[in-house]
């Protein structure tokens, strides 16, 4: 059984990550208690081109989507302080106000 979520997106973008510079979509998933999740999808994922199309767009729209896997880290801040944190990565993604519908 998956874990389904559905909120707004805070924000979102397309970014390289690590020394192989491997394309991410890393995006702020909200609830409606105002409870921020950390969101992931990598270039594996068979949405991922369309996801990267639209998730600049996506600011304050509806979301929803499957958690696939999630992992929790200790991790550094740019202040210096250093809390835990959650990445999720998710899966059949759809974002409706765009024409994004899960695979």
């Amino acid at each position: 059984m998956a874990m389904t979520f559905t909120g707004f997106v805070k924000a979102g973008g397309v970014y390289e990550v690590g020394k192989d510079k491997k394309p991410m979509i890393s995006f702020t998933a909200v609830d409606e208690l105002g409870n921020t999740y950390a969101c992931q999808m990598w270039q594996d994922d068979p949405q991922f081109q369309q996801l990267a199309q639209a998730i600049p767009q996506s600011r304050r729209q509806q979301i929803s989507f499957e958690v696939a896997a999630y992992t929790s880290r200790m991790r550094t801040f740019k202040d210096g302080s250093e809390k835990p944190q959650t990445n999720f990565i998710v899966t059949r993604v759809s974002v409706p106000a765009l024409g994004l519908q899960a695979a």
